[in-house]
């Protein structure tokens, strides 16, 4: 009997132990970096910089003063692009990001595939600098003036493809691009910004008050018809610093680019560790400066500076594309471990597609910094419409391409009271659909 009750006990252990051995199995796993395409190394040329020491801050060129904000850092590869000569990519840091570090694994990316890197760091250094460095102006000057005294350096002229710049940011680096053309910055082939954050207003009043002062900061609208190059903006649905709605403003700011299209991606939570499509997406480290310090500036209360698959599969590939003369990305997240799809990055406004466009206020945001949303024929539950930076139960206008139809349905995943429209309506207020819309089709 008793020999009887130990085997019982022990299968029932056996089989409880494994049960939970079972239900505990790990989540899924990121992608790893792409092996072939933009934002993979299939493109490598190099190991070294042109003076024989390792991609790294400690042997680039490094001239002027951080207390003064005119420190600038210079990459140059072993191996040229071009063999005689690279193009060169300026590279416009976020506010207080001022260490390459930061930046380190975009960096050593586009070095290693043969192009020079020019970081100039623009902000006033010193814990006293960066508390009192509030005027975008002065420190986009700052930018402009480093980055031509990089080119003149005799082993930059001797080196850099002059007709071949391109000027690639993050954050506040993004609103300086606006003003870049301006500010009489030397002239760039293309500008990719990335989570550019063109208003300080999403930042958590305490940290302005502690960081910012009153920052004057450059006004979008008005320099942005300057710019005649084309122009590629990526954001994220999390970011709560770059919002969607800063991004719609570019957009809107660019009537003379020669291009200009807006890409968005989400978190996706599918596995361990997640992706997250927040603002400090594209840093790859907290660098030489406290990561609290950052992660206060960013809004967010924890470190995500790190290196992972997005790098790669969306800001690594979306500025190698547009080095390759590309004006559009066609991106790939790639897939976790286990098999199933990243959320996709998802093109949410290109003014030389037809699609239907979504306005979060009335008169087609007229006035105002509403959001925009463009949407190609298909069906848009919440999960398809988030991506695309829109917020559910806040649809006021709508504009419709001749003979397309819309349903709009007041419930999720196409449920609930609906209103079909095949026309524009400058205000939902009056048909009773107002900031109640949570899915849609376009046919």
């Amino acid at each position: 009997m008793k020999k009887s009750l130990s085997v019982l006990i022990v299968t029932c252990a056996f089989i409880i132990t494994g049960t939970l051995a079972y239900g505990s199995a790990p989540p899924p796993s990121p992608p790893s970096a792409p092996t072939t395409g933009y934002g993979s190394p299939a493109k490598y040329i190099c190991n070294s910089l042109y003076n024989g020491g390792a991609i790294d801050h400690n042997n680039a060129i490094d001239f002027g003063d951080t207390n003064a904000g005119t420190r600038c850092w210079v990459y140059i590869p072993s191996t040229l692009k071009n063999g005689t000569t690279a193009p060169v990519v300026i590279y416009l840091h976020g506010f207080m990001a001022i260490v390459p570090p930061i930046y380190a694994g975009q960096i050593k990316h586009l070095v290693r595939q043969g192009y020079i890197v020019i970081f100039p760091e623009y902000n006033l250094g010193g814990f006293t600098g960066m508390f009192n460095d509030t005027n975008q102006y002065d420190q986009l000057a700052r930018a402009v003036d480093a980055v031509d005294a990089a080119l003149d350096l005799p082993a930059v002229a001797s080196r850099a493809d002059m007709g071949t710049i391109y000027l690639a940011s993050h954050s506040n680096g993004g609103n300086l691009s606006m003003g870049w053309v301006d500010a009489g910055g030397v002239s760039v082939k293309a500008m990719i910004m990335q989570h550019p954050c063109i208003s300080n207003e999403a930042i958590p009043a305490f940290v302005r008050t502690l960081f910012l002062g009153d920052m004057v900061e450059i006004d979008a609208p008005s320099h942005g018809p300057s710019i005649t190059c084309p122009v590629i903006v990526i954001g994220g649905v999390d970011d709560t610093i770059a919002k969607p709605v800063q991004l719609n403003t570019i957009m809107n700011s660019l009537p003379n680019a020669a291009s200009k299209v807006q890409y968005m991606y989400a978190t996706d939570e599918h596995g361990d560790p997640i992706l997250e499509s927040d603002h400090m997406v594209p840093a790859q480290d907290d660098g030489v400066l406290p990561g609290f310090i950052l992660d206060l500036m960013s809004g967010m209360g924890f470190s995500a500076f790190e290196e992972n698959s997005d790098d790669f599969r969306i800001h690594y590939a979306a500025v190698d594309a547009a080095l390759d003369g590309k004006i559009r990305v066609t991106f790939d997240r790639g897939k976790w471990s286990d098999g199933v799809s990243v959320s996709p990055v998802v093109n949410c406004y290109d003014p030389t597609v037809t699609g239907v466009m979504l306005y979060e206020n009335c008169d087609y945001n007229a006035g105002t910094g509403g959001y925009a949303v463009q949407l190609t024929k298909g069906s848009y539950n919440l999960g398809g419409l988030g991506p695309r930076g829109f917020s559910n139960d806040t649809l006021s206008s709508i504009r419709i391409p001749a003979g397309w139809k819309v349903t709009l349905y007041k419930d999720d995943n196409f449920k609930g009271t609906t209103k079909v429209l095949t026309a524009d309506s400058s205000c939902l207020v009056g048909i009773g659909f107002n900031d109640v819309v949570s899915s849609i089709k376009v046919e």
